[in-house]
């Protein structure tokens, strides 16, 4: 059994950005206001990966204004995002490490079931967790890989007893392939790995360096909890909106073309029909006027010419 720890840990949260002036001014107020909603201490860290926009200038504007316990963190050139994490690690103040990003809707309400799950005490252990991490949803599963687990789980649990437990949310064909690979290669064992919205004991970050500069410190970390044992645990997030308009599907004319492919010559519009294109009618000056090498030009005045565009 366990049983949740008495102490309120302060918590700094940290959003590396570029070139996100756009998103900055609505996302950072909205952090601010939910933390301060919190009742613990808390500071926010924007690091500003080497913006060419606004972004710098922003920072300044939402520290100045609203948004109290920001501090702003700078890199002249682009590093990554690891490297942003690896500058905030060394300026962060609270005993919990936050962060998240600007590329995906992460709902700062979602922050308020973290906390709980991390300052939660095994009893027998006598240890907290060292990580929570977020698990992105709303993404409905194909049919074909559900079936599949399905089978998957059965084999397990008819060979060897074992009660395996389904993804808890898709994270898509390339987020699943890549969760495969760090699981199979790293051993680990989130279903979302690469979501940005991670909780960590902040003494559990300064037990190691972190080694990437890149995208892949979120496996990185993971992968360096599981070899030292670490408790974590993986939550659901608030399901988000698509951010962008639903793509028509490739395998709906991938599967035209393959079954029926058309070499034939494309059929011109008949003039009349739907589609065609329509005569356009350019008057022309009188025939009286018009006088050529040949002789004169014998038009009827009043007939318009007619001829259909190329």
């Amino acid at each position: 059994m366990s049983k949740p720890a008495t102490p309120r840990d302060g918590i700094s949260v940290v959003i590396p950005v570029c070139n996100g002036a756009d998103r900055l001014e609505k996302v950072v107020p909205m952090w601010g206001d939910a933390l301060a909603r919190l009742g613990r201490d808390y500071e926010i860290l924007v690091v500003d990966d080497g913006s060419t926009d606004t972004t710098a200038a922003l920072i300044e504007k939402l520290a100045a204004g609203r948004v109290t316990h920001l501090r702003a963190l700078k890199h002249d050139s682009q590093k990554g995002f690891g490297a942003c994490l690896k500058t905030a690690l060394g300026e962060a103040k609270h005993p919990l490490f936050f962060y998240t990003a600007l590329d995906y809707p992460y709902s700062p309400a979602d922050l308020a079931k973290f906390l709980p799950r991390i300052e939660v005490r095994d009893e027998v252990l006598g240890t907290q967790p060292d990580l929570i991490s977020g698990c992105r949803t709303g993404r409905p599963t194909p049919a074909l890989v559900s079936w599949i687990g399905k089978g998957w789980r059965l084999l397990w649990r008819v060979a060897l007893g074992l009660h395996l437990q389904p993804l808890p949310a898709w994270p898509g064909l390339r987020g699943y392939l890549y969760g495969l690979f760090v699981g199979w290669t790293l051993g680990v064992p989130l279903a979302d790995v690469n979501s940005k919205f991670k909780l960590f004991r902040i003494a559990f970050l300064k037990r190691f360096p972190i080694q990437s500069d890149s995208d892949f410190v979120h496996a990185e970390l993971v992968a360096k909890a599981t070899f030292l044992t670490s408790i974590m645990d993986e939550i659901p997030l608030s399901p988000a909106i698509a951010l962008e308009p639903a793509r028509p599907s490739v395998w709906r004319d991938f599967w035209r073309v393959f079954n029926d492919p058309d070499f034939g010559n494309p059929k011109s519009p008949i003039p009349g029909e739907p589609g065609a294109p329509t005569p356009l009618e350019v008057p022309i000056a009188k025939a009286d006027t018009i006088h050529d090498e040949i002789g004169p030009t014998h038009i009827t005045p009043s007939a318009p010419l007619a001829f259909s565009p190329i």
